[in-house]
């Protein structure tokens, strides 16, 4: 499973679950999930997919639509962004927004 790891890492961010939520819902031990997320230790398949689902539906349907569609969903991406890169994605596109206003009042 590539990036199973920096899906698994986005989502916490995004749904805002900290390691000892996730240690509570799943039995693994926070130091152990911590070394999993900074890649100092890889989980086995079996045991990958028991973490993934012990949490919460919505975490393991984002998990889930990330894998299937890849990263070239814009849709994906926006859907399971953290609170900071919606912030982001929104000051982008206002910028956008106002640039393109900008425009059509020059040109009429």
């Amino acid at each position: 499973m590539i990036q199973h790891k920096e899906i698994f890492n986005q989502l916490l961010l995004a749904f805002n679950y900290s390691a000892k939520q996730v240690s509570l819902w799943t039995g693994i031990h926070e130091s152990r999930l911590s070394r999993f997320r900074t890649g100092k230790l890889d989980l086995e398949a079996g045991e990958f997919f028991d973490l993934l689902a012990q949490m919460p539906k919505e975490f393991q349907d984002g998990f889930w639509l990330k894998i299937r569609e890849g990263e070239t969903s814009w849709r994906a991406r926006v859907l399971f962004a953290s609170h900071s890169e919606v912030e982001e994605i929104l000051k982008g596109l206002a910028e956008r927004w106002a640039s393109s206003a900008d425009t059509n009042r020059i040109a009429s």
